[in-house]
């Protein structure tokens, strides 16, 4: 199995759109000043609501989720701390944080490109292909029981994890199929650069992009949550 490199964002936390450039189950600013804004939300599973708007109006213009990914009858809480510059909002339901949504500014666009884990084609030449879907092709790379897909597109890279044996074998198939069909009907951020999906064995995901000097990330316990909380940015 190849050596992978996987970079993870420094800021921990989910558009995904073919046509631009630009699971917890196991496998399945003032830059000056800081915040910490504490709010009951009930966000609708397929609407906006004002429920962002304590948060919004401590973050200016930012775009904020507007899907809890939670189904609609569960109460959420939405915690801010920091500021227009480097922010964490920590969704929480039942006392436990099961989502997060960050933004870190860096130096350069080049220091904040180093944050996305984004993967490069040449991770994967020459490997067996995989047909995702869309006539989006992955390439699996297996060894000691498990296997990762690396699908690239645009300035996106996709990258899923998953075990290799047993009821759990195809299982990074699997999800790189979900986002690839996901996306055909949801529109997610566009990064101005690059920008990284993982979806990883314990059933977690990650959606990172960059915007100039700046790192966005949204992660959750699952990729369906992932991925309906970064397609509801407004």
């Amino acid at each position: 199995m190849k050596a992978w490199k996987k970079i993870l964002p420094a800021v921990a936390v989910l558009g995904l759109v073919l046509t631009a450039c630009g699971q917890k189950k196991s496998d399945n600013s003032d830059a000056s000043s800081s915040t910490s804004t504490t709010q009951t939300s009930k966000m609708s599973s397929s609407s906006s609501s004002s429920s962002n708007d304590k948060i919004a109006d401590k973050l200016g213009n930012e775009k904020l989720p507007q899907n809890n990914g939670l189904d609609s009858n569960q109460s959420v809480n939405a915690k801010l701390d920091g500021n227009k510059t480097n922010f964490t909002i920590s969704y929480l339901n039942n006392g436990s944080t099961y989502a997060t949504y960050t933004k870190h500014s860096y130096e350069s666009d080049a220091a904040a490109m180093q944050q996305v884990g984004y993967q490069a084609a040449a991770n994967v030449a020459g490997l067996p292909s995989v047909n995702l879907g869309y006539n989006v092709v992955g390439h699996s790379d297996k060894g000691a029981g498990q296997e990762y897909i690396q699908a690239n597109f645009g300035n996106w890279s996709l990258l899923t994890h998953g075990s290799n044996f047993g009821k759990y074998k195809g299982a990074a198939t699997t999800k790189g199929k979900t986002v690839v069909n996901y996306i055909q009907s949801h529109n997610l951020p566009v990064p101005e650069s690059k920008g990284s999906i993982t979806a990883e064995i314990d059933g977690s995901a990650t959606i990172t992009w960059q915007m100039g000097n700046d790192v966005y990330s949204i992660k959750a316990n699952s990729l369906n949550t992932a991925l309906e909380m970064v397609t509801s940015l407004k």
